[in-house]
């Protein structure tokens, strides 16, 4: 069985003020962390390295699996789908933004696993832990159930053939998405949860990269 991973670090850094997968943490760039994790997991067979088109011949990548690196899109939908058509033939694919380094190896093997067991996809998930609110134009119009939501995260595991064709159905019908998880749904493919973390957060601004500096040094952030 053929099982890929699909590991995102193709942001520009627009937002950020610079390419946030290529800062180092403990001497390693973000998107290193990632890929040392996968490395760990003996079920995946490759791996697509999925980079900004101007650092594809530039980056070096350490990896005891073969990895091919691929040029990112505009957006993250096309990135993956980039990443999608590199990969070729494949069971199950998992996709990780590599922005999340401290992504567990049970939350690939249990997504893995998941999908082994039929369902077509399965996201690694957090239950809300705090009470969430509809906000329209300053004003709270709504308080959904929080025992209902949980804090989409990756990686998010798929059904190979059924992610591509969950996404060559929304770039027909003009759809794009943050996550391919919604993809999936608006397709009719059932999706199921697999247990994530508070650590598992992605790494947004520079208050995270002190986050993520004080776990990997074991210091306490506060």
């Amino acid at each position: 069985m053929k099982i890929v991973a699909l590991l995102l670090a193709a942001g520009s850094g627009k937002r950020f003020g610079e390419k946030k997968q290529f800062i180092k943490l403990k001497g390693e760039p973000l998107f290193q962390y990632s890929l040392n994790t996968v490395n760990k997991i003996d079920v995946i067979t490759d791996i697509v390295l999925v980079l900004p088109p101007e650092d594809v011949e530039r980056i070096k990548v350490f990896s005891f699996k073969n990895v091919i690196k691929v040029a990112g899109g505009g957006e993250r939908q096309e990135s993956v789908f980039n990443g999608l058509m590199a990969a070729g033939d494949a069971d199950i694919v998992v996709v990780h933004d590599t922005a999340r380094p401290f992504a567990t190896e049970r939350m690939f093997i249990d997504g893995i696993n998941n999908v082994k067991k039929g369902w077509d996809g399965s996201i690694t998930a957090l239950k809300a832990r705090d009470t969430i609110k509809v906000v329209r134009d300053d004003t709270v119009v709504d308080t959904p159930d929080r025992k209902k939501l949980y804090i989409a995260q990756t990686p998010q595991t798929f059904d190979f053939n059924k992610l591509v064709d969950a996404h060559r159905k929304a770039i027909k019908q003009g759809v794009t998405a943050t996550d391919d998880s919604f993809l999936m749904e608006r397709a009719g493919y059932r999706i199921t949860v697999n247990e994530g973390s508070v650590l598992n957060f992605k790494i947004t601004t520079r208050e995270d990269i002190v986050l993520a500096n004080c776990l990997v040094k074991g210091k306490k952030p506060f």
